[in-house]
C-alpha cells in the first residue's frame, strides 16, 4: 500500500512526504525501544513509535525504511522534521496511540493484502 494512503487510511497527517524510491508500506511495526524498531526495520516496513527524535531517521536511513509514524498527536521535533526531508523518509503523525494504530495500520494492509 502506497504509504499516502496508508496515512489517510489511518487518519494520520503526513508531515514529511516520502521522497523518491520505495513508497510502499507491506508491514506495520510498533515498537518503544531503539533496539525493537532496529531489529524490526526493513525496506517495507512503517515504523510506529512515540520516540521523537532525529535518531529514528539514522534507523530508517540504514534499515531504508520508507516511513515512520509518531502517535499520539506528538509533534515531530524539528530536527526530526529536517533529517526527514533530507533522508527523503516520510513522517507521520498519528492523533492515536501505539497499539490502535498499529492495530488500525495492520488492518488496512491486511485488507489491502486480501483484495491483491
Amino acid at each position: 500500500m502506497k504509504i499516502e494512503d496508508l496515512a489517510s487510511a489511518i487518519e494520520a497527517r503526513l508531515v514529511v512526504p516520502r521522497g523518491s524510491g520505495n513508497t510502499n508500506i507491506a508491514f506495520v511495526y510498533g515498537g518503544q525501544t531503539m533496539s525493537d524498531l532496529i531489529a524490526n526495520a526493513a525496506p517495507d516496513v512503517l515504523l510506529v513509535t512515540s520516540l521523537n527524535n532525529a535518531q529514528l531517521i539514522r534507523v530508517a536511513d540504514l534499515m531504508d525504511v520508507p516511513g515512520i509514524c509518531l502517535v499520539d498527536g506528538c509533534e515531530p521535533a524539528p530536527e526530526l522534521v529536517s533529517h526527514a526531508r533530507t533522508a527523503g523518509t516520510a513522517l507521520l503523525v498519528s492523533p492515536t496511540g501505539l497499539e490502535r494504530t498499529s492495530l488500525k495500520a495492520a488492518e488496512c494492509l491486511s485488507r489491502e493484502k486480501a483484495h491483491a
